[in-house]
């Protein structure tokens, strides 16, 4: 493959098939899709994830009083990475009423300590908002996981398409020697 001619498709040449230009229009084509759609794909999934992400962290705080002794181990936790047990907390609400329920706080924590809590717009406890470093980094990683689908999906239609000319290329080159094969093998 020492003397291989780049770009031949699009040169001219009396050989040159008319599949030969199909393929070389499809590669074309997909390769200006990936450059267009990629981008804005992995920018729309990042953007999407970080605005619901953002959308997430409209909770309120609040201080509440735990009534038992957090576990110490999760599994759940153990298996997440997060630090964070459901326990039974109770602290007053916007009311001025005394509320109970299961709350994330950390690991280990005694009974009777005062801990944050964050609590939704129904007032049920919630995992405290991301920051902003945890949002930007989750959304880059969608983007960058979108684009790349998105040069997957692409390039997976592209190699269709060449399958399906190989096939069509190969079914013109057995009728051109069906004609050409019976004069070809003739004997004198």
């Amino acid at each position: 493959m020492k003397n291989r001619k780049w770009l031949w498709r699009w040169r001219k040449n009396p050989l040159k098939r008319r599949s030969d230009r199909v393929e070389a229009w499809v590669g074309l084509a997909a390769g200006a899709a990936m450059a267009v759609s990629a981008p804005v794909a992995g920018a729309a999934a990042s953007d999407a994830l970080g605005d619901n992400l953002r959308e997430s962290s409209h909770l309120t705080r609040t201080k509440a009083v735990l009534l038992e002794d957090a576990p110490t181990t999760d599994s759940f936790a153990t298996v997440t990475g997060d630090p964070r047990v459901p326990a039974k907390v109770r602290w007053e609400s916007a009311d001025g009423h005394s509320r109970t329920a299961r709350a994330p706080v950390d690991a280990g924590t005694p009974a009777r300590e005062k801990v944050t809590v964050w609590l939704d717009s129904r007032g049920i406890p919630r995992q405290p908002p991301p920051g902003t470093t945890e949002i930007r980094g989750e959304s880059a990683a969608a983007g960058s996981a979108a684009a790349v689908a998105t040069c997957f999906v692409i390039a997976g239609g592209c190699w269709l398409s060449r399958r399906r000319i190989d096939a069509t290329r190969a079914k013109e080159w057995e009728r051109e020697w069906a004609a050409v094969g019976p004069w070809w093998s003739r004997s004198e």
